[in-house]
């Protein structure tokens, strides 16, 4: 039952936005839309009132609206009237069709006009219109007038399928409207071996010969046999360009890092302010004599001076004498942190692998032989990798440093590789100003 009133709601809702937008166009003076609004709803419910009311009123207005318009445009000078004279009619007609496809709207209006003869006799006028329109603008002889024939004789197409000989009119004035561009591309002088620039080549081509955001420019490529006279010479070269120059740099970093725990010293044996200081077991090499090693203990005081010079705490490997004192404690003992500062000597390598070229574009005129269009685009490649190793104590290291660290050196791409990484960019600037300069032209 919920559900059931919930449609109603809708239903009931719907119409009342139906009514209220076809009545809505009649108060603002859209008759033809009221009309077209009244006999949808009529479509769906043939007893609406107030959509009948609205069709009853807006109809007459519609019709009357309409061949108003086309009683003046017939008298007026514009050159293109029957155009616009189409136009109403059709309007005319489309309420006559779908009045006649309602039954509720039938009810209102049992004879609604058609006006398909007028029709079809302005369709033949307006073809005619556009079509004489294109033959006096073609016989110019300018580009820009052959665009303007072209759309003349598309037009006029429309009207009127077929009409004389508008399909051969459309060809010619698309042949002299377009702009016939003659690609060439210089190959590079000094490629490395094994290096080619043709999958570089093959990609300008595809753009060119694909393009597609102006109708009325073509590219053609040298070896196109079918371009006798083309209007414009587009050159592309490479000026310059490096590939694989390799580049090495070392840098050594003393790295350091403060409040690090350094030794855990059991609570139990902190001694008192008037007792000896805590002792701690190291590994300790004599300065100079950095292959003796000797376990020995120092108090917590000297720790960090041990230790910056390459001391470890804990006993050496293989010592087994008695220590008055031990890093060791009970297994449930609590033990107390020691901080001090870690050091350690990291060294970084990088390698840089450069390749980049400048690529030159020029746009000459033909006929002229003189430059309309020239510029330069530069592009680059580097390619990095880094690698690294230290002494000391890793926490002295940043996050980075230690992964730089477990880095090792790499083989560079292939110089092909290298080279199409670099041409990327010069091939995005090449596209976007190909487009700008001839999107209008």
């Amino acid at each position: 039952m919920r559900k059931f009133s919930i449609i109603i709601l809708i239903l009931v809702i719907g119409g009342i936005y139906g009514c209220s937008s076809s009545k809505k166009s009649f108060k603002s003076g859209n008759y033809y839309s009221s009309v077209m609004q009244s006999v949808s709803k009529l479509r769906k419910s043939p007893n609406n009132k107030k959509s009948r009311e609205i069709l009853s009123q807006a109809y007459p207005m519609a019709v009357d609206f309409y061949t108003s318009q086309v009683n003046r445009m017939k008298d007026s000078q514009d050159r293109f009237k029957n155009g616009k004279i189409v136009d109403s009619y059709k309007m005319l007609n489309n309420m006559h069709d779908e009045i006649r496809r309602s039954p509720g709207a039938l009810q209102v209006i049992p004879n609604p006009e058609d006006f398909y003869n007028q029709l079809k006799f302005h369709t033949r006028e307006a073809a005619g219109e556009r079509y004489t329109a294109g033959e006096e603008v073609l016989a110019m002889g300018t580009r820009n007038y052959a665009i303007e024939a072209y759309y003349h004789f598309v037009q006029a197409n429309l009207y009127m399928p077929g009409y004389l000989d508008v399909k051969d009119k459309i060809e010619e004035a698309r042949y002299f409207a377009t702009l016939r561009v003659l690609v060439e591309q210089v190959p590079v002088p000094s490629m490395q071996a094994g290096l080619s620039a043709q999958f570089f080549q093959d990609q300008i081509e595809q753009f060119l010969f694909n393009y597609q955001d102006n109708e009325f420019i073509r590219f053609y490529s040298t070896r196109d046999e079918n371009l006798k006279d083309p209007d414009q010479i587009l050159v592309l070269q490479f000026d310059d360009f490096v590939v694989g120059q390799v580049n090495n740099q070392e840098r050594i970093i003393e790295a350091s890092k403060d409040s690090v725990i350094i030794a855990k010293i059991p609570q139990s044996s902190v001694q008192s302010e008037t007792q000896k200081e805590q002792k701690v077991v190291i590994c300790h090499s004599p300065p100079g004599n950095p292959n003796i090693k000797q376990t020995i203990e120092v108090s917590v005081s000297a720790l960090q001076a041990h230790i910056d010079h390459g001391d470890k705490i804990g006993p050496c490997d293989g010592y087994s004498g008695n220590l008055t004192s031990s890093n060791s404690a009970p297994q449930k003992e609590t033990y107390i942190n020691v901080y001090g500062t870690v050091k350690a000597r990291f060294r970084e390598n990088t390698r840089q692998v450069v390749s980049r070229g400048l690529m030159s574009m020029r746009i000459m005129d033909a006929k002229s032989n003189t430059v309309v269009l020239h510029e330069k685009f530069p592009g680059e490649f580097i390619w990095v990798n880094r690698w690294g190793s230290f002494n000391g104590d890793e926490r002295a290291l940043t996050r980075e440093q230690l992964r730089i660290a477990n880095q090792r050196p790499m083989q560079p791409p292939p110089p092909q590789q290298l080279f199409i990484e670099f041409c990327k960019p010069i091939y995005g600037q090449f596209q976007s100003r190909v487009r700008n300069y001839y999107r209008n032209l």
